[in-house]
């Protein structure tokens, strides 16, 4: 199978040498690089252009006339991927060695699967002299919990994504059926919108090998603050803000699964979830605050219209 790379650079002079090198020497090279440069000021061009004379055959820059964005640059760089995979790819971080070799096995022997998110472990220097620390333990995700392929599909939608572009491969056939984006909402980015699809489709593959590293770092476009101020030891219940949020997510959730024309028994389900986050709470609390609780959210707050 061929293989590209789909890297969008803006600005990123400073790690985008230490990323290149790390693509290019793969045990299992790749065939291209599409390197989307979103109008850089600083010297990332100049990095690049040296990078593309010595790797003609392999790395491709296109420079866009004009600052197209960052969901926008990479929906670009994708459909410009000639590849049988494509892999998703940032201007910062750092890919191990083995990479592309085991994703790419994963494909071949799995012709169902059209997305593969890997694990992944975070580094840079806010975090150094810290444990090691992996992303999905930050998101207090473990591929073990989600035995059936619907309840990783629910917990993508109804929580939040866990899987950094940077951390995923497609086949391009999938990719390029899903092309143009619909960016239904400013919150369901490129690699969102495709995990969803494939998530519902069940032909997502979670990958626990971590076979690369995410950079964290101040001028990141995302997770930089949450990151670097992560205390894993920190056990955090569910508070009332926390559950007003979940209840007030199912006007999203319904727009989701209507713009990306998702199962639709999703939507009562996640009516059902939002009840059971409400008694999870309410259970936590001494009988009386519960049942002052259980009056205020229905008469004051109002908690249940966010779900009419």
């Amino acid at each position: 199978m061929t293989s590209s790379v789909a890297l969008c650079t803006y600005n990123g002079q400073t790690y985008i040498s230490e990323q290149l090198d790390s693509i290019l020497n793969q045990t299992r090279p790749v065939s291209e690089i599409v390197i989307c440069d979103d109008g850089s000021t600083d010297g990332t061009l100049e990095l690049l252009s040296n990078y593309a004379e010595r790797y003609p055959e392999i790395i491709k820059v296109f420079r866009n006339p004009d600052n197209l964005g960052y969901v926008g640059n990479f929906e670009k760089a994708m459909s410009l991927c000639s590849g049988d995979i494509v892999f998703l790819c940032d201007q910062d971080d750092r890919w191990y060695g083995n990479k592309t070799e085991a994703i790419t096995d994963i494909f071949i022997n799995n012709k169902n699967t059209n997305i593969i998110c890997h694990n992944i472990k975070l580094f840079g220097n806010s975090l150094e002299g810290s444990d090691e620390m992996v992303y999905w333990h930050m998101e207090s995700f473990d591929p073990d919990n989600f035995s059936k392929p619907e309840d990783l599909f629910k917990r993508l939608l109804y929580e939040g994504n866990v899987f950094p572009g940077m951390s995923m491969a497609i086949r391009n056939g999938f990719l390029k059926n899903h092309l143009p984006l619909k960016k239904v909402n400013s919150v369901i980015i490129h690699d969102y919108e495709l995990l969803l699809l494939a998530a519902d489709q069940n032909s997502l593959w979670i990958e626990r090998s971590i076979l690369g590293e995410y950079r964290i770092h101040p001028k990141q476009s995302i997770g930089y603050k949450a990151f670097s101020e992560f205390n894993p030891s920190e056990v955090k219940n569910l508070s009332r803000e926390d559950l007003f949020k979940v209840f007030q997510r199912y006007s999203f959730v319904k727009k989701i699964i209507s713009g990306l024309n998702l199962n639709t028994k999703f939507d009562a389900e996640y009516i059902q979830y939002c009840h059971q986050k409400y008694e999870d709470y309410l259970k936590k609390l001494p009988l009386l605050d519960r049942l002052v609780n259980q009056i205020k959210m229905k008469y004051y707050f109002h908690i249940f219209d966010y779900l009419k």
